[in-house]
């Protein structure tokens, strides 16, 4: 311990002197006269407080050594997997205890300095082993040994790792790479058993997780056998207790099988279904012979309402590629006569179909009625698909369906003109002419037969595409064949040419073309089910389909009426599970419009969710979804422990490897380490002393001091 000061002790030497003769000097004599001993004691109060604030102008700094013994924090990391729960099987003693082993563990580390994490969060041993601990659906060994040196008290030498796992991780990086970097030793205290265990069990499932109503869903199993005599064993789809689809397979001794099933889904929505393989007498793990999965269906048959101006070979010809398609519900309506449909008037209600298809309608014999009611519709946001054919008024057309469809009739004729189809060079990109228009140039199209196109002038809507113009004798026309656009969020198509139908009708040296224009014909009605996604409030799951047991994340983006990312919005979350049971959430901001909820670990269900977004206490938008937990068994596809990853870690790591019957020697391999070896720490501490308030009021006293004694004498 020592003082050091800002400037040379002898200029405080000096200093000191000099005033030790000023408070000399200022109390040589006085008035009154004051006897000796009175007139030293003052002196000596000045000097005094003149010396201590003389003494801390030259910054005094008060440095202090000290010897500090500190011993290493060993972190205990404990695998909370399910797998650590596997006894083995029924009657089996091969697998120890493992609330046992942690107990002798415990035992061993009596009275050396340690903290025990279940998967990098710390615990208290004694509060936090109870049954279910053992419960993570995966096992990530690389994140749990990084987290344990990030976790290191402030403060604490960190010491060796002792990791209790039975070496299976089936998710994250390969822990042998952050072994080999590790600051500290591990000691790889294994669990489990290497020896091979009768067991039959799925292995891997694979799906597509989205899927139509009406399509086949196939899913492919496969199923490992391991110890086992060959034998049959029954594999199963089921939903909801009912079988979907089984098949008996010829299940290897030791080996794979893979296993195809299947089922059609009739109505949508998240389906949760069950894939199961029988258990086989013995089995020492019965856990993994069921899986669950989560199926998004989605509803693919489309309600069209074809609305035709007259008969004509162009209404049939639509009307035979609508019927064609397995997913739509066609509806016909054909004008007879002002008022009168054949197959029946129109439907009551038109704002719920998902498209309307027009041919030549409104046509010469329509009643201005029936066509404003369905244009109305139309602004409600049914998607129109608009075909010129001969029984077009274009005089009805421009006054009922003006602003809807992506042409306007500018110039109203009833002449027709024959000329030439040709695709617009920047139609390439557009998905209508996706993979239909491979090597079809401009000469390739005009081998077609010639279409008749209506001679009035037409205006494209505002933002509307020219797919396809008109040609006469190689000469471009100004004319717009085909032509597609939006009317807000509901997209419009409009083929301004009749007598397409004689595309299907070729030789056959035209096929190409015909199967070219077929396919254009089948884009154009997929392009027009499409909806842009242009929802202010937009939430979803990492994923429709996730792990029990896994942290359940929802995401979320809020944008305002610009469509400009919304950072300041209160964004709220109700989740219901299949039971009714609620859990309100609210989304916290991550920035740039963006949010997240962590729902935290939930049990295996299909659940729902509904989210509402507002700012400043004015709703802006709200969005809902569903997702599923299942139950899943990738912590039992293996049942035998990996010692020989457990060795590896501590080898490269320079720790040792302590097998499942010499835990007793824990103790002894760990005191042995160099790294257990205590640490002398010097610690330097420093005072500046001008910076003390104690001294402040020492000498605020010596001079209230001086000041109150010469009052009491009478001095002046």
């Amino acid at each position: 311990m020592n003082v050091s000061l800002g400037e040379h002790p002898l200029l405080l030497v000096l200093g000191l002197v000099l005033l030790g003769l000023a408070a000399w000097w200022s109390y040589r004599r006085t008035t009154p006269e004051l006897p000796l001993l009175p007139r030293t004691a003052l002196g000596t109060l000045r000097f005094l407080a003149l010396a201590l604030v003389l003494f801390l102008l030259f910054e005094p700094l008060w440095t202090r050594e000290e010897t500090e013994s500190r011993e290493p924090l060993v972190h205990v990391l404990v695998d909370a997997s399910q797998s650590m729960s596997f006894t083995g099987g029924e009657g089996s003693t091969r697998v120890p205890d493992v609330h046992a082993q942690l107990a002798a563990i415990e035992d061993a580390l009596s009275g050396i300095p340690h903290r025990t994490l279940f998967h990098g969060t710390a615990h208290l041993l004694a509060d936090s082993v109870t049954a279910d601990t053992f419960a993570a659906p995966q096992t990530d060994l690389d994140a749990a040994l990084r987290s344990v040196i990030d976790g290191v008290p402030e403060g604490a030498l960190p010491g060796p790792v002792v990791l209790f796992s039975d070496g299976l991780y089936n998710t994250g990086a390969n822990p042998l790479a952050v072994a080999e970097r590790y600051p500290v030793p591990v000691i790889a205290v294994a669990h489990g058993d290497t020896l091979r265990q009768l067991d039959v069990r799925i292995q891997q499932v694979l799906f597509n997780s989205l899927s139509y109503t009406g399509s086949e869903v196939p899913i492919r199993v496969r199923i490992r056998s391991e110890g086992a005599e060959e034998q049959t064993v029954n594999v199963s789809l089921s939903r909801d207790g009912e079988v979907l689809d089984n098949t008996s397979v010829l299940s290897p001794g030791t080996g794979e099988v893979v296993v195809d099933l299947s089922y059609t889904a009739s109505e949508p929505g998240l389906q949760r279904l069950q894939v199961a393989v029988t258990r086989i007498p013995g089995e020492a793990n019965t856990r993994n012979n069921t899986e669950e999965i989560g199926l998004q269906i989605l509803d693919q048959r489309k309600r069209v309402l074809l609305v035709a101006g007259s008969p004509s070979p162009e209404t049939a010809a639509w009307r035979r590629l609508l019927e064609s398609d397995t997913d739509i519900e066609l509806t016909t309506r054909i004008q007879k006569q002002p008022g009168q449909w054949h197959e029946g008037p129109l439907p009551d209600s038109l704002s719920t179909w998902d498209l309307f298809v027009l041919v030549g309608f409104p046509g010469r014999a329509a009643s201005s009625g029936d066509s404003q009611r369905l244009a109305a519709a139309a602004r409600e946001g049914v998607p129109v698909f608009f075909i010129a054919d001969r029984a077009l008024d274009t005089r009805m057309l421009a006054r009922d369906w003006g602003g809807i469809l992506a042409v306007t009739p500018e110039t109203p004729r009833q002449s027709w003109a024959e000329v030439s189809f040709r695709p617009d060079p920047g139609a390439s990109t557009h998905p209508i002419f996706d993979h239909g228009q491979e090597g079809l140039d401009k000469a390739f199209w005009q081998r077609l037969f010639p279409v008749q196109a209506n001679e009035t002038r037409w205006s494209v809507l505002p933002g509307a595409t020219v797919l396809a113009g008109a040609t006469v004798r190689g000469v471009d026309l100004d004319q717009p064949l085909l032509v597609v656009g939006r009317m807000g969020e509901t997209r419009t198509a409009a083929l301004l040419a009749t007598e397409t139908w004689r595309w299907r009708l070729v030789p056959d040296d035209l096929e190409r073309e015909a199967a070219a224009w077929q396919r254009i014909q089948e884009n154009i009605l997929s392009w027009m089910y499409a909806t842009d996604d242009e929802r202010l409030v937009r939430v979803t799951p990492a994923s429709v389909r996730m792990a029990e047991g896994t942290p359940i994340v929802l995401t979320g983006e809020v944008y305002d009426e610009t469509l400009a990312p919304e950072p300041d919005a209160s964004v709220s979350l109700l989740v219901r599970a299949a039971d009714g049971t609620e859990l309100p959430v609210g989304m916290q901001p991550v920035g740039d419009g963006r949010y997240t909820a962590d729902l935290g670990r939930l049990p295996a269900g299909e659940y729902t969710y509904t989210a509402s977004a507002s700012v400043d206490g004015s709703i802006l938008g709200s969005d809902r979804g569903e997702f599923v937990i299942g139950q899943q068994s990738v912590e039992f596809r293996t049942t035998q422990a990996d010692y020989n990853l457990m060795a590896q870690l501590a080898n490269v790591s320079g720790g040792v490897f302590i097998a499942p019957d010499r835990i007793a020697s824990l103790r002894e391999e760990l005191l042995a380490l160099s790294a257990m070896q205590t640490v002398d720490e010097r610690i330097v501490s420093q005072n500046r002393l001008w910076q003390k308030y104690p001294f402040l009021a020492v000498i605020l006293i010596l001079l209230t001091l001086e000041w109150f004694f010469r009052k009491r004498l009478g001095m002046v």
